[in-house]
């Protein structure tokens, strides 16, 4: 069945393989526009036109990126999120990545019109109001289950990562018994290829708790 689109705009910023996967989900029910990043940047960028320089535009225009109603950016450079809260017309800005890596919220802040929001993890990302339309699709993930003698017979997916990773699980867990249910949301999580940093620190566990966590929300409802 071919999802119903709104007349919304999301802009992305990628850098190496982040954006692609949240490019492609998105396009599902908004208009996206999405330009990328090398892996390999300079230490700094100092104007819009050295990051111009380095964007490649792969969907939409450049224009209409910077110019969406929520602008999401995976670059995790301080210059680049400086410069996009300056020279960008959104309503809502979303800075993703490593703290530390994505600069500092009160600054761009004092220069942007934009809501500004910088989760390490999409799969936490709070709700802002004026953007339900947005936060009732992308965010914390959230299923709708059906469960017959003991088992996921059906998973839908009521509210979705920004990176699909919510979806993936969902048609994963069909089958699966209400006691593992839990732990395998989990699991799938991590052998999604979400691009959360690794490690015994790193955010994947974060998002694995957040769909453990919805698994058992949808299980008690």
């Amino acid at each position: 069945m071919k999802s119903e689109k709104v007349e919304k705009t999301i802009g992305i910023v990628g850098r190496g393989s982040h954006g692609y996967q949240t490019a492609k989900e998105m396009s599902r029910y908004f208009e996206v526009s999405f330009a990328s990043l090398p892996e390999e940047m300079p230490e700094m960028v100092e104007t819009f036109e050295d990051l111009k320089s380095m964007l490649k535009v792969e969907k939409g225009s450049l224009n209409r990126l910077l110019n969406s109603e929520v602008l999401i950016c995976y670059a995790a450079h301080p210059d680049v999120s400086l410069i996009l809260a300056e020279v960008s017309r959104s309503e809502l800005l979303i800075i993703t990545g490593e703290r530390g890596k994505t600069g500092s919220k009160k600054q761009l802040e004092g220069i942007s019109k934009a809501r500004v929001l910088m989760p390490e993890i999409c799969c936490t990302v709070r709700e802002v109001a004026g953007f339900e339309w947005f936060f009732s699709r992308y965010g914390k993930p959230a299923f709708s289950l059906e469960i017959e003698k003991g088992r996921i017979t059906n998973a839908e997916v009521k509210r979705c990562a920004f990176c699909g990773a919510t979806r993936f699980v969902a048609e994963k867990l069909v089958g699966a018994g209400i006691e593992e249910a839990p732990r395998l949301a989990g699991l799938y999580t991590q052998l999604y290829p979400c691009l959360a940093t690794r490690g015994l620190r790193g955010g994947i566990h974060l998002a694995a708790e957040m769909h453990r966590r919805a698994v058992l929300k949808g299980l008690r409802l």
